[in-house]
Order: C-alpha cells, then structure tokens, then sequence
C-alpha cells in the first residue's frame, strides 16, 4: 500500500528531518520525498516556526503497525510529549497521515487524519508528492485541497531551499 508520512521540527530541524528521512529509509520503501517548507506553528504560536516535508513509503503492513514504528523513530530522535504544551516544540513529529484508497479508523488512528483537508503544512507537501491522489474521502485531488488551502492561508507555508535526503 501507498502511505504518506506528514514530517515535522521546529528543534534544530535540518538535523532531525535528516535523520527521519534516513530511519524511514532503514524501516520501509520510500518512493518519494518532497520539498521542505517553513511554516507557522498552529495551536501553540509561542515557539520557533516548523519545517515540514512529507514522504511516501510503500508498506503491507497494517496502518496501526506503521504509526507504532512512527512513534518508535520519534522517540529514537529525542520526541518528549508534554502534556502542558501538546501543539509545542519537538525535534521531530512523524505522522500517518494519509493511505492511498483506505479510510477509517486503525488502531485509534484516524485516516485519512483531518489535517489533510485542514492544515496546508500537511496538504502541500502531499500534494508535491502525489497532486493527482484524490483524498479517499473527499474524492478531491491533493492539488486542489493544498491550492484551496494556501489561497486562505494567513501565513501560507515557504519552500526552503534545502535537502534533507541526500
């Protein structure tokens, strides 16, 4: 199955991105990487802003399996959940966010995640990676969920000019 992992840091970013990108290559196939983008923290605007990519992976296990090998790799690169500052700074946030044709709820992990539809730090660096993919609820392509997005964004997110999976 095609699954797509939401990235993102706002603690030293280029270092932990880095070192995501290459704990996803060790676990699973990634097919695809997109552009890194600075954007505005949501929910918590006290903190750095955040850099965020996606990656496409493909992968036969089951979606709980994945998001629970997500979580490990957080961890591995020094994610601290506080629970005062849910929406606050972390070295890295790896989320399954979206599985091409499937939606439900797995494990407790809803997908599609509404950040696809909601967040353009999610839905533009989705839509890099695969603009034909129709939201499997929304039957929307990624291209216009993320072009709808961006036109009402305040502060709408900025391709950096970096490279994070050399």
């Amino acid at each position: 199955m095609r699954m797509f992992v939401s990235l993102g840091s706002n603690v030293e970013p280029l270092v932990h991105l880095r070192r995501a990108v290459a704990e996803l290559r060790h676990r699973f196939a990634v097919t695809a990487v997109s552009p890194v983008y600075r954007t505005a923290p949501v929910g918590d605007r006290d903190q750095p802003e955040f850099w965020n990519m996606a990656v496409a992976l493909e992968s036969d296990e089951p979606p709980e399996t994945v998001h629970a090998t997500l979580q490990r790799i957080e961890a591995a690169l020094g994610r601290r959940r506080d629970p005062q500052r849910p929406c606050g700074p972390r070295t890295v946030d790896l989320d399954l966010v979206l599985v091409e044709g499937v939606s439900g709820t797995f494990g407790g992990l809803p997908l599609p995640a509404p950040l696809v539809a909601k967040e353009p730090f999610v839905a533009v660096p989705l839509a890099d990676l695969a603009p034909t993919l129709l939201h499997p609820v929304l039957s929307t392509p990624m291209s216009r969920i993320a072009g709808s997005l961006l036109a009402a964004a305040d502060v709408p997110p900025v391709a950096l000019d970096v490279e994070v999976d050399p």
